[in-house]
């Protein structure tokens, strides 16, 4: 009974996510959140390991949202300029 509970509490979870993230609204978030948590650049910062981890943190919170809304990043590359600089 658990394991469906858990499975009924992700798929409302991906809906909840799919309907946030794929509005206009959510899409300008979206590209913003994926600009400043190096999504399409590398997190590695040279000579400061803390920093690259801390990087490497965001840049994973905004990869599970992507992967749970079935966005691939690389889609993201092809925006028009001016969704992404909002």
């Amino acid at each position: 009974m658990a394991d469906q509970e858990q499975n009924r509490s992700l798929t409302d979870l991906h809906d909840d996510m799919r309907a946030i993230f794929l509005t206009p609204s959510g899409q300008r978030v979206l590209n913003h959140l994926c600009k400043i948590s190096y999504v399409n650049d590398s997190s590695y910062c040279p000579g400061d390991t803390h920093e690259s981890a801390h990087r490497e943190g965001m840049r994973r919170v905004v990869l599970s949202i992507l992967r749970f809304i079935d966005k691939d990043p690389q889609e993201l590359l092809n925006l028009p300029k001016e969704a992404i600089d909002e």
